[in-house]
């Protein structure tokens, strides 16, 4: 969605966990090396294993304040 005068841009991004060592590859540079490479932190081979989790920010309008007077 455009960031349209009253709204805030929504966002969400992916997070893989290493099944080794827990390391949560969350960079660029980390990523790239998902899923045909290996874990960036302990070394060892990326699976297909990983725990996955995604983050969504929700777009809502901002509140209208005002009164009559």
């Amino acid at each position: 969605m455009e960031n349209i005068v009253g709204w805030k841009p929504s966002t969400n991004y992916d997070t893989v966990h290493c099944v080794q060592c827990n390391n949560a590859v969350d960079t660029p540079e980390e990523e790239a090396t998902y899923p045909n490479g290996t874990c960036p932190d302990c070394g060892s081979p990326w699976t297909g294993t990983e725990k996955r989790s995604t983050m969504v920010c929700v777009t809502m309008p901002v509140a209208i304040t005002g009164g009559t007077g």
